[in-house]
């Protein structure tokens, strides 16, 4: 079984602390024994702001946010926003009632993170 959801429109945060991306979320089905492998993918993200800007990502299970992260930061000033593709792959051990997977986002050290092109969160689950 394959599971995805998929942003659309230009979006963008400069939360402090990992916070939801709007419309990358999922439930997980039960099964025990077996594991999820959930991918979150941000193909072409940038930020703005000048103390090394850059992006965390990462996913919440049933509320509780993952330690497993990944980011990106550029340069103090840079003189251009780069993009950064950033992607996240977790295995999420499954359990006997469903999980709800959410993508989350903040910005590094204030900064404002950016997307104008579909990100996306799917998961394998076999």
């Amino acid at each position: 079984m394959i599971l995805y959801a998929q942003t659309s429109g230009e979006q963008s945060t400069n939360a402090g602390s990992l916070v939801p991306v709007p419309g990358l979320s999922f439930t997980l089905p039960e099964g025990v024994g077996t594991l999820a492998l959930v991918i979150l993918n941000f193909p072409n993200p940038y930020a703005t702001g000048d103390a090394n800007p850059g992006g965390v990502f990462g996913i919440s299970v049933n509320g509780a946010v993952s330690p497993v992260t990944a980011c990106f930061t550029n340069e103090a000033v840079p003189p251009s926003t780069a993009r950064v593709p950033t992607t996240l792959v977790v295995g999420v051990p499954l359990v006997n009632k469903q999980q709800t997977i959410v993508g989350m986002w903040m910005g590094v050290r204030g900064s404002t993170v950016i997307i104008d092109s579909p990100a996306t969160l799917s998961a394998i689950v076999s």
